[in-house]
């Protein structure tokens, strides 16, 4: 009997990928590795300023920052740990870094994943809590409980590759995807992770729903008051343009992490219905550019909507001279019209 005849189809589309990484063009090694390279890159830094501005910006010292330095850094792990190990395929066209290396990648990519989708459910949790229910928002989520609630996402979310690999499996080498990730034909345990991403968009939906439905209703309820020219009741004035901006801010974060990681999902579910590994390498690489651009996208939306990041973006990138001249410039202002109402 052949050897070929006794491999699973899994491993001939294995061989098949594995073919098809090797053998690829100077110039596609070239393109995917500045594509993928500077995904990476710029996942890194960006989130490595958010940790920044979020530590040295007291207005952004609070639970929704500290939620926000969660998610950048569990960007930023996937960038050191999860991203080198695959840019080295794609420059190599082949796994070089051997078995514990592979272990690590594996993990690093279910935990950081469970980590962000978590973190951006209790985001979406802190907002419902703090625009639909304000009072109970006071006694949830002060700043010990969040710190807990926060340490008790990344417990849990380290906790989802355990199954797997405490039922004797390990991670392997995908050369389409090019990074380690589960066995072919993988076990219930392997697929904790929809789970979570299953959990982590239920409580999305529900949280956002109810806080979008909430501003609408409570929009409506201004403009009524306004016209019969009443006053604004106490549950009104609890939200504050600040407060409906932030909301957004993360809402849009949100969004574009459901646009990148759609494709992801629907080509694991087209896996499971063809098989394993069976589709074409370009749609494998678009898999994993796909997912490493999700980490890259937060600090840009924070810079265009939010104030006080775009304002710390500007310092950081040599527009400090600009903003203490304007600075200045305001100073003379109130310094001239001080003078003159004196006089």
């Amino acid at each position: 009997m052949n050897a070929s005849e006794t491999e699973s189809p899994a491993d001939r589309h294995a061989l098949r990928l594995a073919e098809s990484l090797r053998s690829r063009s100077t110039f596609q090694v070239v393109l995917e590795s500045l594509i993928y390279g500077s995904l990476s890159v710029t996942a890194f830094i960006g989130n490595l300023l958010v940790l920044y501005i979020v530590c040295k910006t007291p207005r952004l010292r609070n639970v929704p920052g500290l939620f926000v330095a969660s998610l950048a850094l569990s960007d930023i792990a996937m960038a050191t740990l999860g991203t080198p190990p695959s840019l080295v395929v794609l420059i190599t066209g082949r796994w070089t870094l051997g078995f514990a290396t592979c272990q690590l990648q594996g993990f690093v990519v279910i935990a950081t994943v469970a980590a962000s989708l978590q973190t951006m459910a209790l985001m979406s949790v802190d907002r419902y809590f703090r625009v639909v229910r304000p009072t109970k928002h006071r006694i949830f989520f002060t700043m010990p409980r969040a710190r807990f609630m926060t340490a008790s996402v990344w417990i849990v979310a380290m906790m989802y590759p355990v199954p797997y690999l405490a039922g004797g499996r390990k991670y392997i080498f995908q050369p389409g995807k090019f990074f380690c990730f589960h066995e072919a034909n993988s076990s219930f345990a392997a697929d904790v992770i929809y789970i979570c991403i299953c959990v982590s968009l239920a409580v999305l939906s529900f949280s956002y729903f109810n806080v979008f439905r909430h501003l609408r209703l409570n929009a409506k309820r201004v403009k009524n008051m306004r016209s019969a020219f009443t006053t604004k009741d106490d549950n009104t004035s609890k939200i504050s343009t600040e407060e409906i901006r932030l909301t957004r801010t993360l809402f849009v974060t949100v969004i574009a992490y459901l646009i990148c990681w759609t494709p992801v999902l629907v080509v694991d579910f087209v896996e499971k219905g063809v098989g394993d590994w069976s589709l074409s390498r370009g749609v494998y690489v678009m898999y994993t550019d796909f997912g490493i651009t999700s980490s890259s996208l937060n600090p840009i939306i924070y810079g265009v909507l939010n104030r006080t990041f775009r304002r710390e973006y500007k310092k950081i990138f040599c527009y400090k001279k600009i903003l203490n001249r304007d600075e200045i410039s305001q100073f003379e202002i109130t310094n001239a019209n001080t003078w003159m109402s004196n006089k």
